[in-house]
Parts: C-alpha cells; structure tokens; sequence
C-alpha cells in the first residue's frame, strides 16, 4: 500500500503523521514535556521508543509502514471521540443543574418539561441518575 509513493509523498506523509502525534500528544498531555509525551505515544501505539521519536521528530530517512499510519490515523479518530464523550458529559452535568433549578422552584409544574428534556438527552440509551433519584424521592 505504501510501497510505491514518490519520494514527496512519502515526505508529506511522514509530515502528517509527525504532525498528528504532536496534535495528539498536545492535547492530551499539555503539561508534559516532548519527551514524556513520546513515551506516552509509543505505549498508546504499541510501538517503540526509537521509532516513536523518529516518526514524532520527522528525522530525515523515516518510512513509514502501513501498521504505523493506520495506528496514527487512529489517533484522530480517537481525539473525536474523546471530545465527544467530554461534550456530552459537559452537556448533561448542565441539564442536571438547571433540571434542579426548575424543580427547586415548583417541582409540579415543571416535571413533564423535564421528563422530555432527559428523553431527549437520553436518546433512547437508558435512564440517567436523576431520572432514577426523582422517581425514588416521589415515591417515598
């Protein structure tokens, strides 16, 4: 698959990769410096210290194997989906702070507002903890 490339596509190749794991590492480490971050690296990629700093550094001569992009390119697809689960919690936490705001304020009026809203955030995924919490507290 990556054997036959021209010698530029292999440069900017190597340029992505080196530029990914630098987003990456970034953003998931920030206050680690570059040599903790690539050791990090060559754990989540299951791959070599050396190699891990070649690739990261972009040192003149790197060829890149096909297992070693794919691992790399799983790095923005796991970036995705970390933000998403931090987006999600974020907007639940939200919801359950300005679900007790309302209730706190008349809990009749409010509930079947509230009841569509956690259908809504639910997606059909199961209750969340509130949910379960107001409806013990109710039937008490």
């Amino acid at each position: 698959m990556l054997g036959f490339q021209s010698k530029h596509e292999r440069s900017q190749m190597s340029i992505d990769a080196s530029m990914t794991m630098r987003e990456y590492a970034g953003q998931r480490w920030p206050a680690m410096n570059h040599k903790g971050r690539m050791s990090r690296l060559a754990t989540v990629l299951g791959l070599g210290h050396r190699r891990v700093r070649s690739i990261y550094q972009n040192e003149p001569g790197v060829r890149l194997r096909a297992e070693e992009m794919a691992a790399i390119r799983a790095l923005q697809v796991r970036k995705i989906e970390e933000a998403n689960r931090d987006d999600f919690a974020a907007l639940q936490d939200r919801v359950a702070r300005l679900e007790a705001a309302l209730l706190a304020v008349d809990q009749e009026f409010h509930q079947p507002q509230m009841a569509g809203l956690r259908e809504a955030i639910d997606g059909g995924r199961g209750r969340n903890v509130a949910v379960s919490a107001f409806r013990r507290t109710k039937g008490d």
